[in-house]
C-alpha cells in the first residue's frame, strides 16, 4: 500500500531540491529573492498541506504569489514545467483522501506522475532517458509499513 502523506513529502522535497539548483544559477538579487520566497512557500505548504489543499486558504495565507512562476523557470528560458507539476499537485491534494473513489485516484495520479517528472529533472544520470521511460510511476511512491 502506497502511503500518499510520505509521497506528497518526497515531492514538496524534489520542488525545493529544484528550486536550490536554481537558487545557484540566479543571475541578480531580484531572482534570488524570488527562489528563496519560492522556496519557504513550498515549505509552507509542506507543513501542512491538508489545511493549504483549498485554494481559498492558500491565497488568505500568501502562498499563491505572482511571481512565483518564475521562481521555478531557469534562468533564461521560458520552461515552466516544474511549476506546472507543483501547481497540479497543489492544487489537488485536497482530494487525496477524498471519500469518492473518482476524485481520489485523480489527486493520487496526478501526485505519482509528477513525482516521476520532477525526479527525473532533478537526476543528474546520464542514463535516465533510457532508464525513466521504463519505470512506472508508482515505483517512485513511498511503502505504507503496516497493512490496514
Amino acid at each position: 500500500m502506497i502511503d500518499y502523506d510520505a509521497t506528497l513529502q518526497q515531492f514538496f522535497a524534489e520542488c525545493i531540491k529544484f528550486l536550490e539548483k536554481q537558487r545557484s544559477r540566479a543571475n541578480d538579487q531580484i531572482a534570488l529573492k524570488r527562489i528563496n520566497d519560492a522556496i519557504s512557500v513550498v515549505s509552507r505548504v509542506a507543513a501542512n498541506p491538508k489545511m493549504f489543499g483549498d485554494y481559498n486558504v492558500r491565497v488568505k495565507a500568501g502562498l499563491e504569489p505572482m511571481d512565483l512562476v518564475y521562481a521555478f523557470m531557469p534562468a533564461g528560458t521560458d520552461d515552466n514545467r516544474v511549476y506546472l507539476m507543483y501547481s497540479a499537485v497543489v492544487n489537488s491534494m485536497e482530494n487525496l483522501y477524498n471519500e469518492y473513489d473518482w476524485y481520489r485516484a485523480e489527486a493520487q495520479q496526478t501526485l505519482l506522475n509528477s513525482l516521476k517528472a520532477i525526479k527525473y529533472r532533478n537526476t543528474t544520470n546520464i542514463l535516465k532517458d533510457f532508464y525513466f521511460p521504463l519505470l512506472s510511476a508508482k515505483k517512485f511512491a513511498i511503502k505504507s509499513e503496516k497493512q490496514r
